[in-house]
């Protein structure tokens, strides 16, 4: 199965699918299938299907030059005309199936090279992963409707995992929620879809489940009927000359005697008489196939036609004489799939039932019993009920009891029937049969997976983990804080030293699944606590400013429940933030609209409008609580990067203030009703509901597409009555609650520690809790005093270093088209001396640097930031840069900046927020001379600015990128320095990598910049989804930048990119010149790698400043020949020493930085 081959040219296909298949023959694979998702209109596939046809060549012996490609693939247009027919309540479209297989056999190129003979192997389905299932959206019987179908329709059926299981979970794969497991999962405890919850949640692959047995029968039928498909005959559909509304009449068959005539009725509400002309002869008896009791038998009447009517949504599927003989197969088993059986009744002794669909041959049935393994033939077997006498047979058993069964411990035991078990008939059972049950001696977490909270998992005076998982193989702990350590093998109990007051979480793995997951937590002996995913958790809303007017912070309640009383007189939206910054956030799965259109090749596609259907949360939500599934006061969100806010209101539930897709934002396309016009659109202006809008065709107005009339929603009023509610999240199985009953927020008690002995030494145990509480501290203070210690380092330069720096200033001499650009010198023959007149005559006298890594040298000491070379290069450029110096810097969390003056604050406007950013000054005046070099700079400004977001960080480079606290932080951050540079006017403005490159979007006059990438793997980019209009909205309003700006100098190859406008900032008024690279190799490899820097005239390399503290003894040689002696000779010595060839031009490469990818560890 080939995933969206439309996105590959047809030639890779022409060439790499003959490939595949010739490597296939020579593993003995003669007819290798190959099969496309053909997710696109049928003139596209029809060109990958064989050897492919254009239009031209439909109908005729014609094909695309080349060998064949694929055999066929997922076709869609069978589903869109069954979706339409059955969810859409449009049982008319159910003709368009006919419709569509006579257009493409004679759009497909059919020929099966290995025969030589036509083959339709299209695969047809009732379910996908990117819809709804259709079980959910239109209800079991238009789902068994559609098995039907697809089963005697020409083609392959495809059947989606989980339909045969009964799954009912609202929602696609696409806002997460339609990729249930057939095993045990957590992801669907919270969406209750039935009394029992989800049947997802469990281990649900019943082989004697009802569904599963009725998908198997109908495949037992066409195997049947339609054998191996081996002639052209069994893909010649028939159908009536005229049809009838909502029913669909087709007979098919690979012989006379096995055809097969289907007639199902769309209608969900009506049913519907038909009278047709069947390919039998009068008085031919036909009877339905597929009921198995209750079936219909019907005679050919005169003409050779049949009277038949349809019930709502009923289908028969009919065929002549008797019902042909299926193999036999498990119908049932006692212990039932998952069943629990309590140890102490049953004393580890179990009988098995088991039942078959026909009489079976009892030795050939007791040789194929499996348990656990082992073989049940010695055990006592009786036959329960006996299959009917009849004239082919008078023996044979159709149930039996396995008795005998003893000594089984607690845990999963398997009961499992061999393939190949035969009937009395000589037919044999053609698959291997599966069950398993579980025995426990007390509840745990592999026999009740909703069990999270286990009371005694912490033991033994907080020592060991006492475990209740038998069954479990694997298993990992985690406390909170801190990381899972590896998978283990399970053992009832293992040694661990737990915390007080911190949540241990227990992991483990049993049955193919990781979802088995329990929780303790202990304060002191007995005495428990409330057990938790994350440590703290808040609730940010655009009510308290995103937690920059109040932190929002949740109270633990209950276990892994948190909860907050918040007020409201409007709409707000809001996300849950596990973390003080916006690592992290929980919100909703924004809305998706799914449209689609009828192929061309039907008629009524030219003005076919197919109904908006919705997925996404509040879709989900409005589902679950239309089926009474849910109370209005519960939904779900999603930790997914792509989430997006959810609504809280002074109604205090979750009924959002427009429905699922609808904005009060976004201009959406409005389709004409009854006499509605384009002149109706224009004069209407709005509505009770809507603002309308002809549309011009504006950016403004990109989502209404090329409708003529957009709209949009009206924002939702304000109440005159501030309403306290109740907010509850479960931040395990990720639903919230919002209620107006303050009192479920209040905090639950928590049950203690059951009692028991308890190993062990109480003082000791004591004694280790009071180590373990005191050693984070003991270790922050080492920390401290160590930094310290190496905060008095002082580094100087020699100056022939710092002229090295100053040949920074050559690059002004190679591009500057300002309009205030100064004349060029012109070179002179000696290299030194042209540096040297360069630097006298471009050395700008005022240069300012914006770094949020600092080193602030002041009189009361030194105030620094650092996380690599880029805060050493700041703090040697602070020391030794020639002429006077701007540094543009940020509070950090924790410093103190009490030396810097205030005056006074730069308003910017961040997510559409004004915020006033306090601005602190602090100014060093330099002697000539007193850095103990003539070069040192004239005076240094310092710029630190100050903002409670700025200060909310817990490092200097907030992240993750895609979080929108992040992008804030940038917004401010680049605002701010830009109007920096315009209260200053430096002479340039030297900005190190991406941080503050969007500062040039921002200033009121150009001027020269340098840039200077010290990683240019750091970008500021997000690539996790392709940027277009709505995500350029959304960074407009973070950046208060149209979003034109935002898409034209900011987006690249579809990411977003803070790097891009400063090096379209140097393209446009530099030509390109003024970015440098940190050594010339990696200026070379930037330039090449990194798609912004490509087409730059040059990437100039230049080497880091380094003191003469830190150079090596041979900086003293004269000249460069000495150096590469020394160098060649220093590596002839590592090679030597370590093992390595001897050789002189080899590379040797060596690691000196942060083990992080952006470094080159990958």
């Amino acid at each position: 199965r080939v995933d969206t081959p439309m996105q590959v040219p047809l030639e890779f296909f022409k060439a790499w699918v003959p490939a595949v298949q010739e490597h296939a023959r020579s593993l003995g694979k003669s007819k290798f299938g190959i099969f496309g998702e053909f997710f696109v209109e049928p003139e596209r596939y029809a060109t990958m299907t064989g050897r492919g046809k254009t239009p031209g060549m439909y109908g005729h012996d014609a094909f695309i030059e080349g060998p064949p490609t694929m055999k066929g693939g997922i076709d869609y247009t069978y589903y869109w005309y069954i979706f339409t027919a059955l969810v859409t309540n449009r049982g008319g479209f159910a003709d368009g199936l006919p419709l569509a297989y006579d257009a493409e056999n004679r759009m497909l190129d059919l020929l099966e090279p290995s025969t030589g003979q036509p083959e339709f192997a299209m695969w047809t389905f009732c379910n996908n992963h990117d819809n709804w299932r259709m079980q959910v959206m239109a209800g079991k019987s238009a789902m068994q409707l559609c098995l039907k179908v697809i089963t005697f329709w020409p083609g392959t059926p495809l059947h989606y995992a989980g339909d045969e299981q009964d799954f009912n979970t609202p929602g696609s794969a696409l806002d997460g929620w339609a990729r249930e497991e057939l095993s045990v999962s957590m992801a669907w405890r919270s969406m209750e879809t039935s009394l029992g919850g989800n049947t997802a949640t469990w281990d649900n692959f019943d082989m004697a489940s009802d569904s599963y047995r009725f998908v198997q029968r109908l495949n037992l039928l066409r195997q049947a009927y339609f054998g191996d498909f081996g002639k052209p005959e069994c893909d010649r559909l028939e159908t009536p000359r005229s049809g009838f509304p909502d029913v669909l009449v087709f007979w098919r068959g690979c012989d006379a005697q096995g055809v097969v005539w289907v007639a199902a009725n769309f209608n969900k509400e009506e049913s519907r008489s038909i009278e047709v002309t069947t390919p039998w002869p009068e008085t031919t008896m036909l009877r339905d196939i597929v009921q198995e009791s209750g079936r219909l038998e019907l005679a050919v009447g005169a003409g050779n036609r049949v009277q038949l009517t349809l019930a709502p949504l009923q289908v028969h599927v009919l065929a002549a004489g008797s019902v042909r003989a299926l193999p036999p197969s498990v119908t049932s088993v006692s212990p039932k799939h998952g069943a629990v059986l309590s140890a102490a009744s049953t004393g580890g002794n179990v009988a098995v039932h088991i039942a078959f669909s026909q009489a079976m041959d009892e030795e050939s049935v007791r040789s194929a019993l499996r348990l656990d393994g082992s073989s049940l033939r010695s055990n006592r077997m009786v036959c329960k009920t006996a299959g009917a006498s009849t004239p082919t047979h008078s023996r044979g058993c159709m149930e039996f009891e396995i008795g005998g069964i003893t000594g089984l411990l607690p845990g999963i035991h398997t009961i499992e029937v061999e393939e190949g078990v035969r009937s009395v008939e000589d037919m044999a059972t053609f698959t291997r049969f599966r069950s398993t049950f579980h025995i426990e001696q007390a509840p745990g977490p592999i026999t009740d997976p909703l069990m999270v909270d286990q009371s005694g998992l912490i033991c033994n005076y907080m020592t060991e983990l006492c475990h209740n998982a038998p069954g479990a193989d694997m298993m990992r702990i985690m406390e909170l804080g801190g990381n899972w350590t590896k998978w283990l093998p399970y053992k009832p109990v293992t040694p661990w030293q737990s915390t007080p007051g911190r949540t241990v979480l227990v992991q483990y793995h049993a049955q193919g699944s990781a979802s088995f997951i329990v929780a303790d937590c202990v304060l002191h002996r007995q005495e428990r606590c409330r057990t938790s995913w994350h440590g703290e958790m808040f609730l940010r809303t655009d009510n308290n400013k995103w937690g920059m007017l109040d932190a929002g912070r949740m109270e633990l309640v209950d276990h892994f429940t948190w909860a907050i009383n918040m007020s409201f007189d409007r709409f707000v939206n809001a996300k849950f933030a596990p973390y003080a910054n916006w690592d992290k956030s929980y919100g909703k799965q924004k809305a998706r609209e799914m449209r689609y259109l009828l192929p061309t090749f039907d008629p009524r596609s030219q003005n076919f409008l197919s109904d908006p259907f919705y997925d996404g949360t509040e879709a989900i939500r409005k589902y679950m609580v239309d089926n009474r599934m849910w109370p209005e006061d519960r939904s779900i969100v999603t930790g997914a990067d792509s989430s997006s806010s959810f609504w809280l209101s002074h109604l205090c539930n979750q009924v959002p203030p427009y429905h699922a897709g609808f904005s009060d934002t976004d201009w959406q396309c409005h389709p004409y009703r009854a006499s509605q016009d384009t002149e109706w659109c224009k004069t209407i202006g709005e509505d009770e509901d809507y603002f309308y809008q002809f549309n011009n065709r504006s950016t403004y107005m990109g989502d209404c597409g090329t409708c003529d009339c957009c709209r949009k929603v009206k924002p939702p009023s304000v109440s005159a009555v501030n309403q306290t509610c109740c907010i509850l999240f479960n931040d395990l199985y990720l639903n919230y609650t919002v209620t107006g009953d303050l009192s479920r927020c209040m905090a639950n008690p928590v049950a203690g520690a059951p009692p028991g002995p308890q190993t062990g030494s109480l003082v000791s145990a004591e004694v280790m809790a009071m180590f373990w509480c005191s050693f984070p501290l003991v270790v922050a203070l080492i920390g401290v005093a160590r930094k310290r210690n190496r905060s008095v380092v002082r580094m100087r330069f020699s100056p022939d270093q710092v002229r090295r720096v100053s040949g920074v200033a050559r690059i002004w001499t190679r591009s500057l088209s300002l309009e205030s650009s100064r004349d060029m010198a012109s070179e002179s023959t000696s290299a030194d001396s042209s540096l040297s007149q360069e630097v006298a005559i471009m050395k700008p006298d005022r240069v300012l640097f914006a770094s949020l890594e600092h080193v602030i040298e002041h009189s009361g000491g030194r105030e620094k930031a650092i996380a690599g070379g880029l805060g050493k290069v700041a703090g040697l450029m602070c020391r030794y840069h020639p002429g006077s110096l701007i540094c543009v810097t940020a509070c950090m969390p924790g410093k103190d900046y009490a030396f810097a003056e205030p005056i006074g604050h730069v308003t910017v406007r961040v997510s559409g927020h004004e915020l006033n950013v306090k601005v602190l000054r602090s100014e060093v005046v330099n002697e000539p001379g007193s850095n103990g070099d003539d070069e040192g700079p004239a005076s240094i400004a310092y710029y630190i600015l100050d903002h409670p977001i700025f200060r909310d960080r817990d490092d200097i480079y907030p992240a993750p990128q895609t979080a929108r606290r992040t992008l804030e932080f940038y917004s401010l951050w680049c605002q701010s320095v830009a109007r920096i540079i315009d209260l200053e006017a430096p002479d340039v403005y030297h900005c190190p990598d991406f941080h503050g490159a969007m500062a040039v979007m921002y200033i009121e006059r150009p001027l020269p910049v340098l840039l200077v990438l010290h990683n240019a793997e750091y970008q500021g980019s997000i690539s996790t989804q392709h940027m277009g209009r709505r995500e350029a909205r959304h960074l407009a309003d973070v950046f208060n930048l149209p979003a034109d700006r935002i898409r034209h100098e900011t987006f690249i190859e579809g990411k977003f990119c803070m790097l891009k406008p400063i090096v379209d900032y140097a393209r446009k008024y530099q030509h390109g010149y003024g970015i440098c690279a940190v050594s010339r190799n990696y200026a070379l490899e930037a330039s090449l790698k990194h798609t912004v820097l490509w087409g730059l005239p040059e990437l100039r390399g230049i080497e880091n400043c380094m003191p003469e503290s830190e150079r090596m003894a041979s900086a003293k040689m004269a000249d460069s020949s000495d150096f590469e002696k020394a160098r060649t000779a220093a590596k002839l010595f590592i090679q030597e020493k370590y093992g390595l060839a001897q050789d002189p031009n080899a590379r040797i490469f060596v690691f000196l930085g942060r083990w992080v990818k952006q470094k080159g560890v990958d």
